[in-house]
């Protein structure tokens, strides 16, 4: 019987024996989300904001509670906020109807939405199979 010593100059590809394919991505920060609002008014200390664009289901929230990924565009932005603190102010990631929006706002609330859900899969610990890293060299 052979035995095969592993270099560490070489590079097994596919399932080895005791392991996955894949590593485990844990999640990183398992209590925070990121939603899309849109700005219905703002103070020096507050934002007025809904998850629906309707103004009347808006809701004031302290801007200390909220990182906003992005300046606002055209009143759409993305913000983080922890979970428990999303759900005491009903805010959760809906659907926006874009209908109630002209052709710009609408753009802009689409770029907000794939922002929105990638920094919400990240969050969780999902990559995209398509992302690429610096620190990842694909052809060494």
């Amino acid at each position: 019987m052979r035995t095969l010593l592993r270099s560490s100059n070489i590079v097994y590809v596919g399932r080895q024996r005791g392991g996955s394919d894949r590593r485990a991505v844990m999640s990183s920060s398992p209590g925070i989300t990121a939603l899309v609002l849109v700005r219905h008014g703002e103070t020096a200390k507050a934002l007025l904001v809904s998850d629906c664009g309707i103004y009347a289901k808006a809701v004031w929230v302290p801007k200390a509670m909220l990182t906003i990924h992005e300046p606002s565009e055209r009143g759409v932005l993305v913000a983080t906020m922890s979970k428990a603190f999303a759900e005491q102010k009903n805010l959760h990631p809906r659907f926006i109807d874009p209908e109630q929006f002209n052709q710009a706002t609408r753009e802009a609330l689409d770029r907000a939405v794939a922002r929105a859900a990638s920094k919400r899969n990240s969050y969780r610990g999902h990559r995209s199979p398509h992302a690429r890293h610096d620190s990842q060299n694909l052809f060494g």
